[in-house]
């Protein structure tokens, strides 16, 4: 990683609790990922052992409405300083969305085993990454139960409308 990347990343709340030395270590396992334009990262169903920093650009992270996999309903778009295939990551399951650039992007990689190694070595600022970790998972928890509670109004609504007709 360049500098001015490393610069410009060690801001993001995602770092927030690490040391300098820390910051440099976490950066040094990075594998760096270029993705054009609508290019997939990775499928729905696929298996996965890592997650991903956006470093720039933007990511849809989409899943299947259809078995043939025509049509997708879109969960998140990733920007910069987002990251995403922690469920990969932390479960050992496939993975349960596909990941798509929306615009030419440039992307941090980190492998389980590399994650887990990085914990182990410095303790606090792996501690630290796993609480932003969690903390955005609940964030992102509480959207999708606001996203059901709101289908289910909707749906209680068209059941009373179909009861008066």
């Amino acid at each position: 990683m360049n500098t001015k990347e490393f610069e410009d990343l060690k801001p993001l709340p995602f770092f927030s609790g690490f040391s300098e030395s820390g910051f440099r270590k976490f950066f040094s396992t990075f594998k760096k990922v270029s993705l054009r334009k609508g290019e997939v990262l990775f499928r729905e169903g696929a298996e996965g052992d890592s997650f991903f920093i956006i470093a720039s650009g933007e990511v849809l992270i989409e899943k299947k409405v259809d078995k043939a996999g025509r049509n997708y309903k879109r969960l998140a778009v990733m920007n910069r300083g987002d990251f995403f295939g922690e469920m990969a990551v932390l479960e050992t399951q496939p993975r349960f969305a596909q990941a798509r650039a929306v615009q030419d992007s440039e992307l941090f990689e980190l492998s389980r085993r590399l994650l887990l190694d990085f914990i182990k070595d410095c303790p606090e600022e792996g501690a630290g990454l796993l609480i932003e970790i969690l903390r955005v998972i609940l964030a992102r928890l509480r959207h999708t139960s606001n996203e059901l509670m709101a289908a289910h109004g909707f749906m209680e609504v068209l059941a009373q409308y179909k009861r008066k007709k």
